[in-house]
């Protein structure tokens, strides 16, 4: 008699970023997705990306302009809208699962540099974090 296959709670994935690790964490619940990213170990900020309340009934070609996901600063600098814009689009990202649920992301902050002020690699830095939370969610 064929086994059932083993049902995966928790996903991670290292890698580096130049001379930086990045370790993407996922631990999943039927209703809530935990989303680690610990930059160098570590994660100073903490937010709850919440599914808009129409998620659930709106087909997936309606969700993608018509309803972001504002995140919710529960640790951290409220007043980095660096690091909030990253949020929200991991939060796009969860929304466009196959199964979409809240979320709680854990992330390190320090590596994007101050949220006032603008890097040449900010946008290389966000794109990296995307495709491996996507990598990671997929898998």
């Amino acid at each position: 008699m064929e086994e059932p296959p083993v049902r995966q709670f928790a996903k991670e994935i290292a890698a580096h970023h130049n001379d930086t690790a990045v370790r993407f964490q996922a631990v999943f619940f039927a209703d809530k997705i935990i989303l680690s990213i610990l930059i160098n170990g570590a994660a100073d900020a903490t937010f709850d990306l919440p599914l808009p309340i129409h998620a659930a009934i709106l087909p997936a070609v309606q969700l993608e302009d018509s309803l972001p996901v504002e995140p919710i600063v529960l640790v951290g600098d409220q007043q980095n809208v660096k690091i909030q814009v990253v949020a929200a689009q991991i939060g796009k990202v969860v929304l466009h699962l196959k199964h979409p649920r809240n979320a709680i992301l854990s992330i390190g902050t320090r590596w994007f540099g101050r949220g006032d002020a603008t890097n040449a690699d900010d946008f290389e830095k966000a794109t990296f974090v995307l495709e491996h939370v996507k990598r990671l969610l997929e898998k």
